[in-house]
């Protein structure tokens, strides 16, 4: 989109008497009656530009009509008639009266302006770039024609030479340099429009229109970061609006925050439960994070809600096939191939699922679809799959070299290519093109899992066991692949490894291979639970699960998922029971003593954790994320000596990873070891400026040594970059309330639960801040919301709410606020530093 700036449709008459030719009008020429039928013809022309500007076009069209009847010679009145013909969208009439316009005062600049807005709105952009290049040859540094050439341009794709007017425009408004930051993005000239962008949100930092334009504009270029950082300033200065929070969703999600997209998201889902777009961006950030029941549940309601929505069938048929559930995805696909039978992706999973589920002839019909609709390399590689099924490999070679022609960096075809010549004993052959696939997608599992392999055949075991290792974390269903690693490593002679890792695939393959959930017909169980309340959902869960533990009780993934059901409802004996179950079963695998470790610290079963995690650790004391997790369930037990000893078992090249220095730091600032945790969460500070976590940690970092100034510096220039971080506002309503200044720490604090209404800290600190000043009524209602927006964590209610109901009843208009001594001050922090470790 693009808007014309109209130039003034007339100015006064002073003005206008000079540019057509004061000796030509002079008062001392014209008889009285003449002087008087200017006069008044002027004053209609004036109450026809009032009333087209307020909008009265047809009102103003017959003020204009009258006064040329009485001054047929007016430039000022056919200028003025031109304008509003322009406004009725009578093009060819608007141009005649310009051509009169001009024949009477043809030096005039507003009139080739107006004469060029016209054309403009009528998108004849060669003429109204006639008009406005005339206007500039008169008068080189009009405002007006300079910055509508180059909207002119700007709307023809030239936006280069657009940039060189745009330019020229001075002062420069918000509407100029904005459409010089889509000129330079247009051009390519990224970094010029970063710092126009900056430069115009610099101009009025409180006008969230601006900021959300801008952000918007910045996000449809790809420039996500710098968008997303326009719309946090939106939403900082206007919270809760759907727009906003909406296009900042969409920003965090496609520059790979999820988790951030998620909470944005989330809110926005609040305040409209019935958006269908909405629903289906939520959908796409809970399956970035692997949760992919929570988005086909989304998914479920926007599809009955919006039944021809494709974009909402394409990703619940992906999500269903990458849970193997590829019977379920078929009739969406086919339903989406029938509202737009041109969209390749569609025919595409549809003829994968064909193909999965033994429908070969379907398959190939799609296949040879997609080709004509698309023939890329992603297409030639289905065709060359299909022939490589059927064993056709000369054949399917064929269709890798036309996909190779395509794109010659195309995964697909590389690892397809190299799994051919290795099934054809060319091992030096395959290895150099799977090598080739694997520095295209370093997590492409398929393509390591084979690229071992050809290393395996070649007796070069001591390359494929960290491909496989690394195929371990990367492959959802891994059985196979540490079946593979255990064989390598006993051919390497690594005999403890090759045992535990053998040990590992035993206990998976118990498991079935057709998918994560014990039910089928996906979305028939998902349209029934998408009508249940949150408990209704989890008795459900808890009844499938039971049930397929009963049928399948040697399944270790079906016991995992009843523990965790039991958890989640707060069946905690239940749950220990389940898990002893499946310890059993597993007989203390590294891989699912690490996976019941990570669940139970979840829940905040520290002990059991710590039990899990030393048992993952007799089995592989190298593992750096054993020792990590064992550290993490030290430090919820609040046994920070035990957790710093366990840190220092982390590898040097474990401790590079940023969440590894992170839990060190958290530690050194509870073992008093400031200094060393103040420079840790710099450097983290510094290497993710944009992470809200780093800041506030090396604000509590400083809190904890008693330093508010540099704790309150460092918040406030991460609000600077985020300015709609609730955990920082959470910090800066710590500080507050360590200070003593309880207002603000209320402010600071409230608007952290309004960006975080899931984060429990946000609410307890909040709680904590109003039990130690006597505001029990504002408890009351704070642990309400708490309640009814149900976050996880460790906020014990039933403990403040026996506080609550003990403390002597008093009205809330006669609550005073008690006073906060420094003792209560520091009881406070130590609150606050307790929540922040959850």
């Amino acid at each position: 989109m693009f808007s014309c700036r109209t130039g003034t449709l007339a100015v006064a008459m002073a003005l206008i008497s000079v540019v057509i030719g004061a000796p030509h009008y002079a008062a001392s020429a014209q008889s009285p009656n003449q002087a008087d039928t200017g006069a008044l013809a002027a004053d209609l022309f004036r109450q026809a530009e009032q009333l087209l500007q307020a909008g009265s076009v047809a009102k103003a069209h017959e003020k204009a009509e009258e006064g040329l009847k009485l001054d047929p010679r007016s430039a000022v009145g056919f200028n003025l008639l031109g304008s509003i013909y322009g406004q009725e969208k009578n093009y060819a009439l608007a141009a005649d009266a310009f051509q009169k316009a001009l024949k009477i005062a043809p030096r005039s600049t507003e009139i080739h302006n107006n004469f060029g807005n016209t054309y403009l709105l009528a998108q004849n952009f060669d003429a109204a770039e006639k008009e406005f290049r005339a206007s500039l040859s008169l008068d080189p540094a009009n405002r007006d024609a300079n910055y509508n050439l180059g909207m002119a341009l700007l709307s023809q794709h030239h936006s280069k030479e657009a940039i060189r007017y745009f330019r020229r425009v001075h002062p420069a408004d918000a509407g100029t340099l904005f459409n010089l930051v889509q000129a330079y993005l247009l051009a390519g000239e990224t970094q010029e429009a970063l710092n126009t962008a900056n430069r115009l949100s610099a101009m009025d930092k409180g006008d969230v229109r601006l900021h959300f334009t801008l952000g918007v504009l910045l996000a449809s270029h790809n420039q996500y970061e710098a968008g997303a950082r326009e719309l946090e300033t939106a939403d900082a200065l206007q919270p809760g609006t759907l727009e906003i929070l909406y296009n900042l969703g969409q920003a965090y999600l496609r520059s790979g925050m999820p988790d951030r997209a998620e909470e944005v998201l989330g809110r926005a889902l609040k305040l409209r439960p019935d958006s269908t777009e909405t629903l289906y961006f939520l959908a796409q950030a809970y399956s970035s994070q692997h949760e992919d029941e929570k988005a086909l549940e989304l998914l479920s309601r926007a599809h009955q809600a919006a039944p021809q929505n494709d974009d909402i069938i394409f990703l619940m048929a992906r999500l269903s096939m990458r849970q193997s559930f590829y019977e379920d995805a078929i009739p969406l696909l086919e339903e989406g191939v029938k509202i737009d039978p041109r969209r390749p992706d569609l025919h595409a999973a549809l003829g994968e699922c064909y193909f999965t589920t033994g429908k070969v002839p379907l398959a190939i019909q799609e296949f040879q679809t997609l080709i004509k609709l698309d023939p890329s390399a992603r297409s030639y590689a289905f065709m060359a799959l299909y022939y490589r099924h059927l064993g056709r490999f000369e054949e399917a070679k064929k269709y890798l070299v036309l996909g190779l022609k395509a794109d010659p960096h195309n995964a697909s075809c590389l690892y397809n290519m190299g799994y051919i010549l290795c099934h054809q004993g060319d091992y030096q052959g395959a290895e150099k093109w799977l090598q080739q696939a694997v520095s295209t997608d370093p997590n492409y599992v398929d393509a390591l899992v084979e690229l071992a392999s050809v290393k395996m055949n070649q007796k070069k075991f001591g390359e494929a066991i960290p491909l496989l290792r690394r195929c371990t974390r990367l492959d959802p269903r891994p059985a196979p692949v540490y079946y593979k690693l255990a064989r390598a490593e006993q051919s390497f002679h690594q005999m403890a490894a090759a045992e535990s890792d053998m040990k590992v695939f035993e206990t998976l393959s118990k498991d079935q291979a057709s998918g994560p959930y014990p039910f089928q017909h996906l979305f028939d169980y998902l349209d029934h639970r998408a009508g249940l309340l949150s408990q209704q959902k989890s008795r459900l869960d808890l009844t499938q699960l039971q049930e397929g533990v009963k049928l399948h009780p040697e399944q270790p993934r079906n016991l995992y998922l009843l523990a965790e059901a039991y958890l989640k409802i707060g069946r905690l004996d239940d749950a220990r029971q389940t898990v002893a179950q499946l310890d059993q079963l597993s007989q203390g695998d590294f891989r699912t003593a690490m996976g019941v470790g990570v669940l139970l610290a979840r829940y905040h079963l520290y002990a059991e954790a710590v039990s899990h995690f030393q048992q993952a650790l007799k089995s592989n004391p190298n593992s750096d994320d054993a020792w990590y997790d064992l550290a993490a369930a030290y430090v919820g037990r609040r046994d920070y000596p035990d957790a710093f000893a366990t840190l220092q078992h982390v590898s040097p090249q474990g401790l590079k990873d940023a969440s590894f220095r992170a839990l060190l730091g958290d530690v050194d600032a509870a073992l008093g070891r400031t200094r060393e945790a103040v420079k840790l969460f710099r450097q983290l500070a510094a290497e993710n400026p944009d992470n809200d976590h780093a800041h506030l940690s090396l604000a509590l970092a400083y809190l904890r040594s008693g330093d508010t100034q540099l704790a309150r510096q460092t918040l406030e220039e991460g609000l600077v970059r985020i300015p709609d971080s609730g955990e920082l506002f959470w910090g800066m309503g710590v500080l507050a309330g360590v200070q003593g200044r309880i207002e603000q720490a209320e402010s600071y604090l409230k608007r952290s639960v309004d960006l975080l209404p899931e984060w429990s800290a946000s609410y307890a600190a909040l709680g904590v801040l109003y039990y130690e000043t006597g505001q029990n009524e504002k408890v009351r209602q704070t642990l309400k919301k708490f309640t009814a927006n149900g976050p996880s964590g460790g906020m014990d209610v039933r403990k403040i709410e026996q506080m609550l109901s003990a403390a002597p009843p008093v009205k809330p208009a006669e609550e005073k606020v008690h006073a906060f001594p420094p003792q209560a001050r520091q009881e406070f922090l130590q609150t606050a530093l307790a929540l922040a470790g959850q």
